[in-house]
């Protein structure tokens, strides 16, 4: 289901729970380059890139794993002590439930999730997780964002119920409503909902082999994926992951 129109005006969001589109990319790190932290720079700058004035992420995971010093690539064994990591903001809003994506996830916490914090919590993580093993070194293979803060078209804003503070967004045969967030004169909504793991409006992967790395951002509300909606702002978006070396790859996401 998407977006519906009546002479021109938005009339419905709604929330695409299957056959989601999305925007694929890769990217080959530098000749010469063979340094975990500096593929891990490549991927949080491509991240924060696609969410400028779009979207800011609540929450980032990491897998990290132990990897052949040599050639980079991710070994069976040995296995770090603790593989899985995840990042999140200290105070997300109160509605939202940041999933646990992975079993025995190890959880930090901080203020805000700018560049230079992200980066320093993925450099901690890489020193912290010993390989015991020689001839190997700590490396990660994936980045996964599911939880995000979104600025709203304002287009959307003529939808909003109980008093601004609501965002009904058509999901199957019901409606779910989502509180709005007001800065300035900016809507924002935030989601996952606790109740509701699936719900975001956007979602990010980010797979790492040896510095070759691949992309997926997908799209699951209707305002991000009709043309006439807010699709401009993903070409945009697009478009800057583009001029920083990404080579977007044809998928199924309209007008890229």
């Amino acid at each position: 289901m998407d977006e519906r129109r009546e002479g021109g005006g938005v009339t419905e969001v709604s929330f695409r729970s299957e056959a989601r589109p999305h925007v694929y990319a890769g990217l080959v790190a530098p000749d010469g380059s063979d340094d975990q932290l500096d593929f891990a720079v490549l991927a949080v700058d491509a991240l924060l890139a696609l969410g400028d004035g779009l979207f800011e992420p609540l929450a980032v995971n990491v897998e990290v794993a132990c990897c052949d010093a040599e050639f980079g690539y991710p070994l069976r064994e040995p296995q770090p002590t603790a593989r899985f990591h995840q990042l999140r903001v200290a105070a997300p809003p109160e509605w939202v439930g940041i999933p646990d994506i992975w079993n025995e996830l190890l959880v930090a916490r901080r203020e805000r999730l700018d560049r230079a914090v992200i980066l320093d919590w993925f450099r901690t993580i890489l020193a912290q997780q010993e390989c015991s093993r020689a001839h190997t070194r700590t490396g990660w293979t994936e980045l996964i964002v599911e939880a995000v803060r979104v600025r709203l078209p304002e287009a959307t804003r003529a939808l909003l119920e109980s008093d601004g503070s609501e965002l009904p967004v058509s999901c199957g045969n019901g409606v779910i409503r989502f509180p709005v967030e007001k800065s300035a004169d900016t809507l924002w909504v935030a989601g996952p909902l606790d109740w509701y793991s699936g719900s975001a409006p956007f979602g990010v992967r980010i797979v790492n082999e040896s510095g070759d790395l691949t992309l997926d951002l997908s799209l699951n509300w209707s305002p991000w994926i009709d043309e006439d909606g807010a699709g401009p702002a993903i070409g945009a978006a697009v478009r800057r992951l583009s001029a920083m070396g990404w080579d977007v790859v044809p998928g199924d996401r309209k007008g890229v």
